[in-house]
């Protein structure tokens, strides 16, 4: 055990002054009529979380209830559930009139951080939960991808297991991998041209789909090119096949993905033109 500790320590990126709980939190008995879900960064209740509420009542026992993780708003008072809303509804089902909390101190901002921290370390929340999370507790690089996401009225609100619609999304970190690395108008350009040249096209904007053509939008602008070739090229253009050609060429040479894929797409690009776009 003292190795394992050991081993830790040295992997965590230093050990803070830690207060004691006693001073930091609260833990107490609360009336499940106080406690609330914040939409703006708590996730939906999917049809998958409807089963595992129900699972949770049919077999309810309080040993493996836990406590719910709690903020106290200090303008408003307001206590937010920031781990724990399915259990709460469990509760709320069952009829239970209070559950226990540990609770801690935060606006919104600091709930929504708290609930992308928890949510780090275990599997099973949506990167677009995380994300929305991230938006709300004012991070940056989120709060960017969600201000082009919303100029351009595509949507992150996607049913899970459902293929994507016109103008929806699931490819929020790619997204933000981007927005890191490149302007945040090749980012726009992008996606502007993806919706304008294929807009009734289903399952789109796609991770795939949105790096490859990131990546030519940034070497077209870089070289001063007319982006008008590229928007003849994608609005005939099966982003499938495009796919399965980068996949092909990925199994024999390796590399990534989306990089094989914006050569092939510029291939397209290049056909014809005798000053060609390197």
């Amino acid at each position: 055990m003292n190795d394992l500790i050991e081993d830790i320590r040295k992997k965590a990126k230093g050990l803070p002054e830690v207060p004691a709980p006693e001073v930091a939190l609260k833990l107490q008995m609360v009336s499940v009529e106080l406690l609330s879900v914040d939409p703006e960064y708590q996730r939906k209740v999917t049809d998958t979380g409807r089963k595992k509420i129900a699972k949770m009542v049919s077999g309810f026992d309080w040993s493996r209830f836990g406590a719910l993780s709690v903020s106290q708003d200090p303008d408003n008072s307001d206590l937010n559930v920031t781990d724990g809303q399915h259990r709460l509804l469990a509760a709320r089902v069952l009829g239970v009139s209070r559950v226990p909390c540990v609770i801690g101190q935060g606006d919104q901002v600091k709930q929504a951080a708290d609930f992308v921290a928890i949510n780090t370390v275990r599997s099973g929340v949506p990167s677009i939960d995380k994300f929305r999370a991230r938006v709300v507790a004012q991070d940056e690089t989120a709060m960017k991808v969600d201000e082009v996401l919303r100029e351009l009225e595509i949507t992150t609100d996607v049913v899970p297991g459902y293929p994507l619609k016109p103008k929806q999304t699931r490819a929020v970190l790619a997204l933000e991998r981007l927005i890191k690395r490149l302007p945040e108008g090749v980012v726009f350009v992008t996606l502007e041209t993806l919706i304008e040249q294929q807009p009734a096209a289903a399952n789109l904007l796609t991770a795939f789909t949105i790096e490859a053509v990131a990546m030519v939008v940034a070497r077209m602008i870089d070289a001063e090119r007319d982006l008008s070739r590229l928007d003849a090229v994608i609005t005939e253009l099966d982003f499938d096949t495009l796919k399965e050609e980068a996949a092909q060429i990925v199994k024999v040479r390796g590399g990534k993905l989306a990089k094989h894929g914006a050569d092939q797409l510029l291939q397209r690009i290049n056909k014809g033109l005798r000053d060609k776009v390197a």
